[in-house]
């Protein structure tokens, strides 16, 4: 195994995937990806549209902020373990299609993901990110309870 994904929220579920996969990774030598997407906030997509318009770039700038302040807190967390090589992404939309779609485009093979998030309400709404990725995957997916 060479390459591995960890989707990150800061959550405590979160973590809990981050610390298995930094296991998994220094185990195997594999390169750790860090990925956080804003629209995975327990807002539903359409409301995060509406809060993304032109007037509000204030909103966008403060998503932007919290993605980046989340991914270095999990790379530091990934480096205290040490992990050398630790690849980090943020990006918008569909939390479970972006991380496939990341998957995809880097050829990974393994998605650990937590079993629950900050997303509960849209969770509630429209299922969980873990189960769309369990069931869309075309790799394999670890969810770690």
């Amino acid at each position: 195994m060479k390459t591995i994904l960890t989707a990150t929220d800061g959550s405590e579920g979160a973590a809990r995937a981050l610390d298995f996969a930094i296991s998994l990774a220094s185990q195997s030598g594999a390169t750790l990806h860090l990925i956080n997407v804003v629209g995975g906030y327990g807002l539903p997509s359409d409301v995060m549209r509406q809060l993304s318009t032109p007037g509000s770039a204030w909103f966008d700038d403060a998503l932007a902020a919290d993605s980046a302040e989340v991914l270095h807190q999990a790379r530091a967390r990934a480096t205290a373990a040490g992990l050398g090589s630790v690849i980090l992404e943020s990006r918008h939309g569909d939390v479970a299609a972006s991380i496939l779609d990341y998957a995809r485009e880097r050829g990974i093979e393994v998605i650990v993901v937590g079993k629950r998030g900050q997303g509960r309400v849209e969770a509630m709404l429209l299922g969980s990110v873990s189960q769309k990725l369990v069931s869309l995957a075309d790799r394999v997916v670890v969810v770690v309870p």
